[in-house]
């Protein structure tokens, strides 16, 4: 959605806001409960991801607490001390959500902590969450049913912990269900990891916790919490997971980057990192344009790489067509290849007009930062990499290239604290707050400069995250058609890319139906190997295939190599394309990676051998698939 005067934008922003006050009013006619929480829930979705200016409701919450009282509960249980329980709506591979929590229970190892996940399939937790609650002495739930069942059973999981610590979904209400009820007594600590956008659980948050001191103040005026209890609590590791990422020498990285994009190892290298809408174009703030420039002015050969940035969209292929090769989006790569780019660059820019990470894995490479203070958040600040004007970055940018680094390194005015500090100030939060209450907030609707450029930045990707919303919740059909009745009346954009979700799903489901079928006739032949009495292991020894390798190390190539590890067949590595983001016993590499030699490599998946040896960086080593080695060993 292009805009084309700050009037535009403001009208843009009071639509949005009319159109969440007219789906509020759908609530009052839902016959049930649940239909009714489903309409809250929506709503809050709604909320924070389009701008409005709005980032609470104490109107929303008291219709979710409202229900909470239909929960029968008593404390019967006497919580344990020390023990914490995190509750989050999900988490992912990838992404500062996840890391922040992997790093909270990593540093407070004073504590025993356990997660309950109120919309998660367990098979889905990564694999470093599960391993840094079982090294806590906690366990991992995962909830399922209706609102009001999984509130009920949250509240029977919690009254066993000392506290509870919130990490949800900005538009989860099943905390706000659970501890809103009359009986709940044990204290509640909620983290404000998203300052940005609307969020549902300050009525049940005994203090608000803020991953930035600017939030501080916002969490106060603009959410309406009383100022005792909004503070500041800095994220554990500043975004960077310890054990994670494997230093690479800074030679090596180059060499690499000349080989894959072209970077020369005497050029100076600029790199940014960020989600794509990150990059958005707004009125006055243009980050493609303001790399032409600095390409453009600059005196010594550089090169500009942007990760997170889609390199299929037409503003970065235009941006590499204009600047000659130099600058290139790099689309989303895995953690540890990104963070490896980054250590290898001369200067690293931080992504605007919203601030993305990465700044930390720089500084921490000795690589210098340089960031763009459109919001007014470093307005007190002397460090000399901040700029407030385009002008200005560009001008230090220029200055950096052109050899003037040292001056501009370690420059941050954010005073990391170390992990004795982190914990000192967390305990003595906990030790502050020791009793839970339901708390009245009064937010206030603001617009200030931060809606009018996160309004150009999420107004196109709030309509496609609805349309995802849409398809996986249990909305019915009559609110459905109301919901796209205000929705087109005000312009929001969801009817139309809905058409294209689903047409998209049924293709995907189509596929992933397929693979899954497949998968599934691959077990039922395992399974009659071993009714049968037959071995894997006994075969690939006859066949004189004593050192194997596992193509696919996911739920079917585990299953493989616990199979086979105590056998005499030596399983040496696996090989995934999401490499970087596994655990196991055994190394596990990329199919770009060199890979020792082995008898033979067990493809587990459903991709063609031929797909998959075109891509590898291997010499005369078969590859068989699963599927094909269960038959051979049938028909022996």
């Amino acid at each position: 959605m292009d805009f084309f005067s700050l009037e535009s934008i403001k009208n843009r922003i009071d639509r949005n806001f009319n159109c969440m006050k007219e789906l509020e009013q759908l609530i009052s006619i839902q016959t049930t409960v649940n239909e009714r929480l489903e309409v809250v829930a929506f709503i809050g979705k709604m909320y924070a991801e389009y701008v409005t200016g709005v980032y609470a409701s104490d109107v929303l919450e008291k219709q979710i607490v409202e229900c909470g009282q239909n929960i029968e509960f008593s404390l019967s249980n006497k919580p344990r001390d020390k023990h914490i329980l995190i509750v989050m709506t999900e988490c992912g591979e990838v992404g500062g959500h996840t890391v922040l929590v992997h790093n909270w229970i990593d540093w407070d190892d004073e504590n025993q902590y356990s997660i309950v996940f109120t919309d998660m399939n367990a098979i889905y937790i990564p694999k470093f969450i599960k391993k840094v609650v079982k090294k806590s002495g906690g366990k991992m739930v995962c909830l399922s049913g209706s609102y009001m069942e999984k509130a009920t059973k949250l509240l029977e999981i919690s009254k066993s912990f000392q506290r509870i610590l919130l990490f949800n979904h900005m538009e989860d209400i099943i905390p706000i269900l659970a501890y809103g009820n009359r009986n709940w007594k044990i204290p509640v600590y909620f983290y404000n990891h998203a300052d940005f956008k609307f969020s549902y659980g300050f009525s049940v948050a005994d203090i608000v916790l803020n991953l930035y001191e600017f939030d501080v103040d916002k969490t106060i005026r603009f959410r309406g919490v009383h100022k005792k209890n909004s503070v500041y609590l800095q994220f554990p590791g500043q975004g960077k997971m310890d054990g994670r990422i494997e230093k690479q020498d800074k030679k090596v990285t180059r060499a690499i980057l000349e080989q894959k994009y072209g970077i020369k190892k005497d050029e100076k290298l600029i790199v940014s990192m960020g989600a794509d809408f990150k990059y958005e174009n707004i009125i006055g703030f243009e980050f493609d344009s303001y790399v032409r420039e600095v390409l453009k002015r600059c005196s010594i050969e550089s090169s500009f790489l942007i990760i997170g940035a889609d390199r299929e969209r037409d503003k970065w292929i235009r941006l590499k067509k204009k600047t000659g090769g130099k600058a290139q989006a790099l689309g989303i790569l895995s953690r540890t290849e990104a963070v490896q780019i980054i250590s290898a660059a001369d200067l690293y820019v931080a992504s605007f007009p919203m601030v993305a990470s990465g700044m930390t894995d720089a500084e921490q490479s000795g690589v210098p930062c340089l960031i763009l203070d459109i919001y007014g958040r470093c307005v007190e600040s002397k460090n000399i990499g901040v700029s407030e004007s385009v002008e200005e970055l560009i001008i230090k940018t220029l200055d950096i290239l052109e050899g003037n680094k040292d001056k501009y390194l370690q420059t941050s005015n954010i005073n990391v604290w170390t992990k004795h500090e982190w914990k000192k100030k967390w305990h003595a939060i906990c030790n502050d707050i020791t009793e839970h209450e339901l708390h009245l907030f009064h937010p206030q609707r603001m617009i200030e400069k931060q809606e009018y450029v996160n309004c150009q930045l999420m107004q196109r990707e709030a309509a496609q995250t609805i349309c995802t919303y849409i398809g996986s919740h249990h909305l019915n059909e009559s609110v459905k058609r109301e919901i796209f009745k205000i929705e087109q009346k005000y312009d929001m954009g969801i009817n139309s890319n809905y058409i294209n979700y689903l047409e998209r799903k049924c293709y995907d489901l189509s596929e992933l139906s397929d693979k899954h079928l497949q998968l599934y006739l691959t077990l039922i032949k395992w399974m009659e190997l071993k009714q049968e009495g037959k071995r894997i292991d006994k075969y690939l020894c006859q066949q004189g295939c004593n050192t194997v390798a596992i193509y696919g190390m996911s739920y079917m190539g585990n299953m493989l190599y616990k199979e086979l590890k105590n056998s005499l067949v030596d399983v040496v590595y696996g090989i995934d394309r999401n490499a970087e983001q596994l655990y196991s016993e055994i190394p596990i590499f990329k199919p770009s990676d060199k890979h020792r030699k082995v008898n033979i490599i067990i493809n587990t998946t459903s991709i063609e051998n031929s797909e998959i040896l075109e891509k590898m960086n291997v010499n005369d080593i078969k590859m068989l698939q699963l599927d094909d080695l269960l038959d051979l060993i049938h028909e022996e």
